[in-house]
């Protein structure tokens, strides 16, 4: 029992336990707390007025009485156990305090990870580690502040291996999105990288995934067909599917090659196509047409063997049709006997081909039957030549050589027969009558002087003579006149008949 003569311990104050608080609660409990602080500062100046009242008011409104006998009561065994120590109460404080401290991290790394999308990626680890911290709100709500601090770390703990953990998760959703691209599966390569982009919002392999992945279908439905069009070889078709498909996704590989592949085979078709033109134009005799297809074949692929032996070709074919157009020309101006013209059309071939030996030996036969129709068309010409006896002889020389060693031709036999004839008539002596006035004095030069005559007549051959005629006081007279190979005889009258 107590002893009512002691004086009354003063009340225990009341202890006030924090409620339990769970990292859920956080931001609610920091409202209501600041609520609370404004409550419990209004009741306090109403608690210092009153008191203020009892202690200076009430004393006179009172009677005194005599001061109670002061009781004192020593506390029981079982009160002492239920107060905890002043020591071991601060330290609950702290522990309680550290566990509030953690809670705010740990709630921040949740609400990063969950605008991460880490359900995607790290459900179960994540689901475990809030599962953690809810235990710490379970021993934070049963004032077990030791275990509700050591919950909240190790769901702090676990939280901050998940978000370690984004680098990894980054790479390989990268990587499956990649995979997905390749395999065609837009649906699961769109939801790796949409992930990635949660985990890197500026990664640019995510954001350029991402892109190509919401076009894929369409991608890979124009590759296809653009693929169905060049195996049954509408090239031009086939084209515009890839060119299409490379609009969508620039980086496509397989509408790059089949681009390539593409352009390829029409500038195989354009060069075929070219050298064709060209080998027909060969066959057709054509070199001119052959080497300007071939020129462009060229210009489609530079340093081609081919186009270079095809080149050559067609020139050795112009020189050879070259030289085939003066060797028939030379032919053709021999068989027509035109020396002249043989001879320039085997010179042409041997500026084309100099070691031409065909040519060189109708340089050779033209140049000396040229030389020898030029002999005999001036001879023609001038058949009177053949008086001179030189020039008989050297005549009569040349025609026996040609019927000695040439198969003459119409024109030379023609030739031939008709020097033949001017050899013979140029040796038959032709009459000729000279007629003076008896007192000229007339000379014929090359025969010899005649004397005054008054008709001389002689033999001469057919040639061209001058007569001349002398008489003192009286200019001289000089008459040139022909004998010809007619066979006429000739009369001729010399005179001086002019007085000086």
């Amino acid at each position: 029992m107590t002893d009512p003569a002691l004086p009354s311990a003063p009340p225990e104050r009341p202890r006030f336990e924090s409620p339990p608080l769970g990292f859920g609660d956080q931001q609610e409990l920091q409202q209501v707390e600041q609520k609370n602080n404004k409550v419990l500062w209004g009741i306090f100046g109403l608690l210092l007025v009153l008191t203020l009242g009892v202690v200076f008011l009430l004393p006179s409104l009172v009677q005194p009485v005599a001061p109670p006998v002061p009781v004192v009561l020593a506390p029981t065994e079982a009160t002492a156990a239920a107060e905890p120590a002043p020591f071991e109460a601060a330290q609950r404080l702290r522990i309680r305090q550290q566990a509030q401290e953690v809670l705010d991290p740990l709630l921040d790394l949740q609400g990063q990870l969950e605008k991460q999308q880490v359900q995607a990626w790290a459900a179960d680890a994540f689901a475990a580690a809030l599962a953690t911290a809810k235990q710490g709100d379970e021993a934070y709500g049963a004032q077990r502040y030791e275990q509700a601090l050591a919950a909240y770390q190790q769901g702090l703990q676990a939280l901050q291996v998940i978000a370690g953990q984004s680098g990894t998760v980054l790479a390989e959703k990268l990587a499956a999105g990649q995979a997905a691209l390749a395999a065609g599966d837009s649906t699961t390569a769109t939801a790796a990288f949409e992930i990635a982009l949660l985990l890197d919002p500026g990664n640019g392999e995510a954001m350029d995934g991402l892109g190509k992945s919401r076009v894929l279908d369409q991608v890979l439905a124009l590759l296809s067909a653009g693929q169905q069009l060049e195996e049954a070889g509408s090239l031009e078709e086939a084209r515009s599917k890839f060119e299409e498909a490379q609009r969508l996704d620039g980086g496509n590989a397989v509408a790059a090659q089949a681009l390539a592949r593409i352009a390829t085979a029409r500038a195989n078709a354009n060069f075929a196509a070219v050298m064709s033109r060209g080998f027909t134009a060969l066959q057709a005799g054509d070199p001119d047409g052959a080497s300007q297809a071939f020129e462009q074949a060229a210009a489609l692929r530079p340093g081609s063997a081919e186009v270079s032996a095809a080149l050559q070709q067609a020139k050795d074919q112009k020189t050879l049709s070259a030289i085939t157009v003066h060797l028939a020309a030379a032919a053709a101006a021999e068989a027509a006997e035109s020396w002249a013209a043989a001879l320039a059309e085997w010179k042409a071939a041997l500026v084309i081909d100099p070691n031409l030996v065909s040519a060189q030996e109708g340089e050779r036969r033209a140049q000396s039957r040229n030389n020898l129709d030029d002999f005999l068309v001036a001879t023609l010409a001038n058949p009177l030549r053949l008086g001179d006896p030189a020039v008989h002889a050297q005549t009569v020389q040349v025609v026996q050589d040609a019927r000695n060693l040439l198969v003459p031709g119409p024109r030379l036999q023609q030739q031939l027969e008709q020097v033949d004839n001017l050899l013979t008539r140029a040796q038959v002596p032709i009459r000729v009558t000279l007629l003076s006035d008896g007192q000229t004095q007339v000379t014929l030069q090359g025969v010899g002087a005649l004397g005054l005559i008054s008709a001389h007549s002689l033999d001469l051959l057919p040639g061209t003579y001058v007569a001349i005629g002398v008489r003192q006081g009286f200019r001289d007279v000089r008459q040139e006149f022909t004998v010809g190979l007619d066979g006429q005889p000739v009369q001729l009258t010399v005179a001086c008949t002019e007085s000086i």
